[in-house]
């Protein structure tokens, strides 16, 4: 090829390059002609100059992070480029030494008219005329190459943001909509959601399960974990009288479209002392109208007091609720152990029961004598000191025993005379939307820990049947907030300890095996050091809203990042990822979510 050849040949990629520029966003400048651009080991940096009219019309230009696009002259390629740096001077510069010192009253605007550079990190590439999945960028940029701010779709493309039907929010970047979202595989391998009091972690919880529901994945079943009042209620309307929710409604249907209506199963553990002081008998018809009138109906008055009226009805056990621009179904299922239905499992229901004792409560429960008892209570009357001696218990294992037996009748929890239903009947004939409702029914800290062991341990247990039967359809996610209450770090005395190794070892194995049988956690905490480590360990992917700098740091975060970060406004955070291209990207979550938000206390 000679010269000339050579020269029309560039001249050919130029003018292709600029035309492909130009269908891809606003070409803003070009890479530098006279900085070089480096591609080593250790090097995947651009020098882009832009003239000053560019550099005043677009505020924001001079920050950090801004993305630019590349259309290598030689390649064709589009490169996805971050500003990381500026160069910016003053003409006098290029005329003085830098000790040069002018009187402020002489300085004249014109002198600020000379290009500025911004210094860049190649990301991705793109060869755009074939469609092509993007790469790691490994090419130097020919200088000359015409830079421009890319359009939304071609972000959202260089960075692999739309991996599926998830949508999480939209990338924090100037007033782009980037859409961000995950594959419904990626909650398989669980997620962590962490950040300070009022960051937007619940809201943001609350907008991931209205996304599930509007995406109704056929099989798939959403469990939520409420121990803070914080969930019970989203089958109320949100508040439309309010400026900041409509808004959040309005950032929520960008990305899926209208949710004006939702149906859910309740589970709700009921005692003895509940049954007593609140409902009529314990039927199904009279424990739903207590729990409306507790819980449902005080809600509806202050809604009404805002202006916005939802009428209720109460039919056997559904509350139904609806207005003009909303309607909603609670079907209630009350729920307490009978001995008979545990009985086998009754070693492992008290967390804190110790090795030795659950090893004795295992061989026992399969005694002709255990068998034979109807109740709780005929089971701890049987043990006596005959029944240890058969077993040569030590002492301290036969007080482990009956502490832990005695704490499961204190529960009141066990053998009422009332109305329920089988959890695995619940789990197999529900809808979509179920919560574990352990708030409003007077648990103690105790009875809500057995509670949780239990439904975690039997729904694995139907999931594994499922999954022997070739039976699993759409997947299990499990959503719990305050997740350090169930599952603290390695702290605390004896019993303690046997509490956190028993519940570490069945959420390890939930996490760990839950992902072949389609089981998904979707924890959140305020500091992840209260919670224990294998949980954050096997989170693969996480979400970090406002938090001090230091354990966004540990998290993943840059010293830069996770400053900014703990000044962040609500509703912001960073999506922290093994299947984005980058790892990690800053986003802008719905605030307030589209359902019930409601922060009020029981009384």
């Amino acid at each position: 090829m000679t010269s000339d050849e050579l020269i029309n040949n560039i001249k050919d990629r130029v003018d292709k390059a600029k035309a492909l520029a130009i269908t891809l966003g606003s070409i803003i400048g070009k890479v530098s002609p006279n900085s070089p651009n480096k591609v080593d080991e250790e090097n995947y940096t651009v020098n882009v100059v832009v003239d000053p009219y560019t550099y005043y019309k677009y505020s924001f230009l001079g920050r950090i992070g801004v993305f630019l696009g590349a259309i290598d002259i030689k390649t064709l390629y589009f490169i996805l480029l971050r500003v990381i740096g500026y160069e910016r001077s003053d003409v006098k510069s290029f005329l003085f030494d830098n000790n040069f010192v002018s009187n402020v009253e002489e300085e004249t605007p014109g002198t600020l008219i000379n290009n500025v550079t911004l210094k860049c990190e190649m990301l991705t590439k793109i060869d755009i005329l074939s469609s092509s999945e993007p790469s790691p960028a490994d090419i130097v940029i020919e200088p000359q190459s015409p830079v421009i701010l890319p359009n939304a779709d071609l972000i959202e493309r260089s960075l692999s943001l739309n991996r599926g039907l998830l949508k999480v929010g939209i990338l924090d970047y100037l007033d782009l909509d980037v859409k961000v979202s995950l594959s419904l595989d990626d909650l398989n391998y669980h997620a962590l959601i962490i950040g300070t009091t009022g960051a937007g972690k619940t809201s943001f919880i609350k907008d991931l399960i209205s996304g599930l529901y509007t995406i109704g994945e056929e099989g798939t079943k959403v469990f939520i974990l409420d121990a803070t009042g914080d969930y019970y209620h989203i089958f109320l309307p949100p508040d439309f009288t309010d400026k900041g929710v409509k808004q959040g409604i309005a950032e929520f249907e960008k990305l899926y479209g209208k949710l004006n209506k939702l149906e859910t199963d309740v589970i709700f553990p009921i005692t003895k002392s509940w049954i007593r002081k609140y409902a009529k008998s314990g039927k199904i018809e009279s424990i739903t109208s207590a729990y409306h009138e507790l819980y449902v109906k005080p809600l509806l008055d202050y809604l009404d007091m805002k202006g916005l009226k939802v009428y209720s009805s109460v039919i056997g056990n559904q509350i139904i609720l609806s207005n003009s621009q909303w309607n909603s179904k609670i079907n209630l299922h009350p729920f307490f152990f009978r001995y008979r239905d545990v009985r086998k499992i009754l070693y492992k229901l008290n967390p804190y029961f110790s090795e030795q004792a659950s090893h004795f409560l295992k061989i026992f429960s399969s005694s002709k004598e255990a068998k034979e008892c109807k109740t709780l209570e005929e089971l701890i009357d049987l043990l006596d000191d005959s029944e240890f001696d058969k077993f040569k218990l030590h002492k301290s294992t036969r007080e482990n025993i009956l502490r832990g037996l005695y704490l499961l009748r204190e529960t009141e929890l066990f053998d009422l005379r009332a109305q329920r239903d089988l959890l695995v009947n619940v789990v197999k004939n529900s809808g979509n939307l179920i919560i574990f409702d352990i708030y409003n029914g007077e648990l103690d800290d105790l009875s809500q820990k057995i509670l949780t062991y239990y439904f975690l341990d039997r729904l694995f247990a139907f999931r594994e049947r499922q999954m022997r039967e070739g039976n699993i359809k759409g997947r299990f996610l499990i959503i719990i907030d305050e997740a350090h209450r169930f599952f603290p770090s390695s702290k605390g005395g004896e019993e303690d300890t046997n509490y956190v190794k028993r519940v570490a070892g069945k959420i390890a194995t939930m996490m760990r095996l839950g992902r072949r049988r389609k089981i998904g956690f979707i924890f959140s905490t305020h500091n992840p050091s209260d919670l224990s480590d294998i949980i954050v360990q096997l989170a693969n992917t996480k979400f970090i809203f406002r938090i001090s700098k230091e354990i966004a740091e540990q998290l993943g975060l840059t010293p830069t990042e996770a400053k900014m970060l703990s000044w962040e406004r609500n509703g912001v955070a960073y999506l922290i990822s093994p299947w984005l291209r980058q790892g990690k990207v800053k986003i802008k979550v719905p605030v307030p979510p589209p359902i019930g938000h409601y922060d009020l206390s029981k009384t």
